[in-house]
């Protein structure tokens, strides 16, 4: 059975049709199209009255002189439990629409005024939305950039989207729509011009709150160039991991969002901006999520997951800007965009949330939170992967190469890894099952600095029978910096100082702020246990504070 909605309105009879034109007025300025029956009840049960000719000439003359601007709506019958109904369809893309010289807004299943402010506002966006993108500006084809233009059409003639023609830089922006005489649109500027018209924030943060900035950037520049360096941003500050394939010895980096989920995400947020706020496109990486933020709110009635789960005609708030991207292939085709986000974060377990405001929208993505003390649920044996956080480029090497915190091929380094095989080192933590703590135990047998191998104990370390100053194992010697035929094992080490070691072995690209916010210290302590590991020769610095990172013996 029917029922009333913000789209649809029952009336009795047509004795209530001046109350049905104020409902097409609050419909079509919410929604823009609707449908209203004359001969059903509140509940959807009919009500039967007389129909002829002359009652649905009635209906069409009522709307004409009571809906400004003019409207042509849809009028027929139908038939329900055997009595005959009006149905009057209309839609309309001229919004405000008033009755009777009033402007009304559709709540739930009822009608209501709308303010003067209201009102202002509905008609200030329907102007952004019909002329903002072709208003001509004071800029020139003299202020494009040429480079960016020819990436642009180098980029549609490789796809196939443009024909492969001479470069003319007066020909591609009149085709574009951008170039109005000598000068730019307001499309035209925000997608070519060299003067910085837009600007983007990016920023990262210790935690899941704005309290901690690590790390800001500024950029300006016109749309293609903004889409560029915010990806770079993204890909230089989020985290990746290595898979090694079975009987493959080839490494495989997988970032923990998909790269084309955050593209996608970066050019929606500047194909459907509205550019007649002043916010900043924003992008920010939290310690617990990743989120893209655009000025204006999204572009239509629906939400984004409306357009994940069912087949919704893309509604195209810049419909200038929106082109040249898809031309240049940095969209895939219209209103698919959404849907492939949502359909690879669902596959690698990703959730997608967002925020609808009136002055921005924003979209985030989640990430493992390293300040959390919870381990992901992972089969770390069958995937054999290893994380490397914070960058890409640190020096990692898989298969018998030197890897920070860890080698590889039966060799066992604090925090690494053996066979293949992922090992959780913490104070206090545990390889594949086997508690292991500083001094701790392995497969069951006793390990203390000056301690008992194989159930065996003997002040200044023997084994099997033999003692020496300073420990010999079987000829071997043990020196008390901790050396055994030069592997460096860690001993005599405090629990903060092996907190630390663990946190720089996961990314050896930590700061001390950062190091600070992850282990729960005040950043002098922090300094103090980095000296102290320093001075024992456990760490090393390269490059600067900023940008350098650590070695791990």
């Amino acid at each position: 059975m029917l029922k009333e909605d913000e789209q649809t309105e029952f009336k009795k009879t047509t004795r209530e049709l001046n109350e049905a034109m104020i409902s097409i007025s609050a419909i079509l300025n919410k929604h823009k199209h609707g449908v209203i029956f004359f001969g059903l009840k509140n509940d959807g049960t009919p009500c039967p009255f007389t129909i002829t000719d002359s009652t649905l000439r009635d209906v069409s003359r009522k709307v004409f002189e009571s809906i400004r601007p003019q409207l042509f709506p849809t009028i027929t019958t139908e038939t329900f439990n055997e009595i005959e109904v009006i149905k009057l369809e209309f839609s309309g893309e001229r919004i405000p629409y008033s009755a009777f010289g009033r402007y009304y807004i559709r709540i739930a299943d009822e009608d209501r005024e709308l303010t003067p402010f209201e009102l202002k506002k509905i008609m200030v966006g329907q102007e952004y939305i019909e002329h903002w993108e072709d208003k001509k500006t004071q800029q020139t084809s003299d202020d494009v950039d040429e480079s960016t233009l020819e990436k642009f059409f180098k980029a549609a003639i490789s796809c196939g989207r443009m024909p492969q023609i001479p470069f003319n830089k007066r020909r591609i922006l009149t085709n574009l729509g951008v170039l109005k005489g000598n000068y730019l649109s307001n499309a035209g500027v925000c997608l070519f011009s060299k003067q910085k018209p837009l600007s983007l924030k990016m920023g990262v943060f210790a935690t899941e709150h704005r309290a901690t900035l690590l790390d800001i950037v500024l950029a300006e520049g016109n749309i293609f160039e903004l889409i560029e360096q915010a990806v770079s941003f993204l890909l230089k500050n989020m985290r990746w991991r290595v898979e090694i394939p079975d009987n493959n010895i080839q490494r495989i980096e997988i970032p923990e969002v998909p790269i084309k989920v955050l593209r996608e995400a970066v050019v929606n947020s500047f194909a459907h901006a509205k550019y007649d706020v002043h916010v900043h496109h924003e992008i920010d990486i939290f310690s617990n999520r990743i989120s893209v933020c655009n000025p204006g709110c999204f572009a239509n009635k629906y939400q984004p997951i409306d357009y994940a789960t069912r087949d919704i005609h893309s509604y195209l708030r810049n419909e200038v800007i929106a082109k040249a991207l898809y031309l240049s292939n940095n969209v895939e085709a219209f209103g698919s965009g959404i849907k492939n986000i949502y359909k690879l974060c669902n596959e690698e377990g990703i959730t997608v949330s967002y925020t609808n405001e009136e002055e921005a929208f924003t979209m985030e993505f989640s990430r493992r939170d390293r300040n959390s003390t919870t381990l992901p649920n992972r089969d770390y044996e069958k995937q054999k992967q290893i994380d490397i956080v914070s960058t890409r480029h640190s020096d990692s090497e898989i298969n018998g190469k030197i890897k920070p915190g860890g080698e590889i091929n039966g060799k066992i380094k604090p925090g690494g890894e053996i066979n293949g095989e992922i090992k959780i080192k913490r104070p206090g933590g545990e390889i594949n099952g086997e508690i292991k703590r500083p001094g701790g135990e392995i497969n069951g047998e006793i390990k203390r600095p000056d301690g008992e191998i194989s159930g065996e104990i003997k002040p200044g370390g023997e084994i099997n029978g033999e003692i020496k100053p300073g420990g010999e194992i079987n000829g071997e010697i043990k020196r008390p910096d901790g050396e055994i035929n030069g592997d460096q094992k860690i001993k005599s080490l405090s629990a903060d100082e092996l907190l630390l070691l663990n946190l720089l072995m996961n990314n050896p690209a930590m700061t001390n702020p950062e190091l600070a916010a992850s282990s729960g210290k005040s950043p002098r302590t922090v300094s103090r246990i980095l000296s102290a590991l320093k001075r024992k020769k456990l760490l090393t610095r390269v490059g600067s504070n900023k940008t350098g990172f650590w070695v791990l013996p």
